[in-house]
């Protein structure tokens, strides 16, 4: 018996250990080897994911020997590749019209407002229309022309597509002395308070050439476009326009002309008329 034991324990239980150690050995490098095979894998599909991503800018970089911001649309690319002052583009279907939008002042396209980021989350968006860029007024200056028109505006910033019904209309002063001091803020970019967005709607409807079925919610996103007119000297003509939901732009069936409009002091005096908003507060948004 004790042979028995001499030889299992001399000789069996030391081939037995390495044998599982061999075994185990085998075993730890074939799981090692398949976390690192997940490992390659896994990083070479971040690798093709991201080439996929952005293969479409090679081109466009060898082209204009730039570097184009992360997510930007292929159709854009070529705008800011010419210019990298350039944030966006308008399309005006009604002038079937395609206008570049730049962060800085154009005279014969149009530029966001001071204030204004067409990349950010803000509620309230301007853009400032050149007199080249595109003749608004003539489209949504009166009741009949608005409901004739699309009413529809479409916003290409460098990383998005976003469509805006118009919903108002209305012509400003620019020049402080035109309305006693005071010029409405019909350009304001940024977001506001529930008590300055009830100002602001009760300001609009009462400065509105026309009434609209659209009813103003502090959720919506607002983008105003303003361009040169005719109408007095230093005036603008101004459109509202809000952002439109998954559904699209669902045109507006009925505007009513508004029959007490709230011009500026300048156009009640050159039409020897009384102004009844005389006593109307200047009203200036805090913006948050």
């Amino acid at each position: 018996m004790s042979k028995i034991k001499d030889n299992f324990k001399n000789n069996f239980l030391p081939k037995l250990k390495a044998a599982l150690k061999k075994y185990l050995s085998k075993q730890v490098l074939t799981i090692i080897g398949i976390i690192l095979l997940i490992a390659a894998l896994g990083f070479g599909g971040v690798k093709i994911y991201d080439y996929s991503r952005t293969a479409y800018l090679k081109p466009y970089i060898e082209k204009y020997n730039i570097e184009f911001p992360e997510g930007i649309l292929e159709e854009m690319c070529d705008l800011y590749g010419s210019d990298q002052s350039v944030c966006g583009k308008l399309y005006i279907s009604d002038i079937a019209k395609e206008i570049t939008v730049y962060k800085t002042v154009s005279d014969s396209s149009a530029y966001i407002e001071k204030g204004a980021n067409i990349q950010k989350d803000q509620h309230f968006r301007a853009i400032r229309l050149s007199k080249k860029a595109g003749d608004i007024e003539s489209i949504y200056s009166t009741s009949q022309l608005f409901l004739k028109s699309s009413q529809e505006i479409e916003l290409t910033t460098l990383f998005d597509k976003e469509a805006y019904k118009v919903v108002a209309a209305f012509y400003t002063n620019t020049n402080p002395k035109d309305d006693n001091g005071y010029v409405f803020p019909y350009n304001y970019c940024g977001n506001m308070s529930q008590k300055d967005f009830e100002a602001y709607e009760d300001r609009i409807i009462h400065r509105t050439l026309y009434k609209t079925d659209y009813e103003f919610s502090p959720d919506d996103y607002f983008l105003t476009l303003s361009a040169p007119s005719d109408f007095m000297d230093d005036f603008r003509f101004v459109i509202v326009c809000v952002k439109a939901d998954k559904n699209g732009v669902q045109k507006s069936k009925t505007a009513v002309p508004n029959e007490k409009i709230h011009f500026p002091q300048v156009w009640y005096d050159a039409n020897n008329e009384e102004n009844p908003y005389i006593f109307a507060g200047k009203w200036y948004p805090k913006a948050i």
